[in-house]
Order: structure tokens, then sequence, then C-alpha cells
């Protein structure tokens, strides 16, 4: 028993410090991530359009974690990611008949948006 109750400080310091470093590396700022997708040329919104965001979710004591989502767009050609981290973010849009569109994007303030423009395949000879 008294062996038990020795080790007690040292076991109640490493959970503190292991709750401390989690919520240190669960507290980055979250973003509202909004994706418009519209056509380049009229400016039409891209309905059904697969938006793919990827962003590597920041860790104090394990490696970092690549989070991977898929949303699609709406009639008005806009895709919401609710929780995502500020930094840099990759963007991709998959749509039947326009040209795939992928790039990194950083992400600052808490309601962001990005626009992205699809343009149609160039036919080939």
């Amino acid at each position: 028993m008294i062996r038990v109750l020795r080790w007690m400080p040292l076991a109640l310091v490493t959970v503190l410090f292991l709750a401390a470093a989690t919520r240190l590396a669960a507290g980055e700022d979250r973003v509202r991530l909004e994706i418009v997708v519209t056509a380049a040329g009229s400016g039409n919104p891209i309905q059904n359009a697969a938006v793919y965001v990827r962003y590597k979710n920041r860790r104090l004591l394990l490696k970092d974690k690549t989070i991977s989502l898929t949303v699609k767009t709406n009639p008005e050609g806009t895709a919401v990611v609710p929780d995502v981290p500020q930094g840099q973010v990759l963007v991709q849009v998959i749509a039947k008949g326009w040209k795939t569109y992928g790039e990194f994007h950083d992400i600052e303030s808490p309601r962001d948006s990005v626009e992205i423009k699809l343009e149609r395949p160039k036919k080939q000879d």
C-alpha cells in the first residue's frame, strides 16, 4: 500500500501533463470553411461537384495526422466544411464535364471562403 502511495504523485503529474498537452494541441483555432464552385466563363454555380479537403491535424505528442474530408456542392455551388484548423489546406474539386482543380489555400479567418472557378476541358483534335 505504501509503495502505491509513493508513485501516486508521479502518476497524477503524468496524467495532468498529458491532459494539458492534448488540450493544447486541440486548442488550435478552428475555421468554418465555405467553398464556392462556379463556371469560369458564366459564373453559374456548379452543383454536385465533389470537393476534397485535406489538412494536417497537429498533435503535440504524436505524429501529425492527415485528415481527408469529402463534401458535395449544393444547388448554389457551395460546400461547407465546418471544422478546419487554420493554416494550409489542400482543396480539390472534381465535377463531370469540367477540368479538375487542386490547390493549397492558406486559411486564416474564423469564417473563411474559397472561390473556385472551373473551366471546361479543351477539345482534342
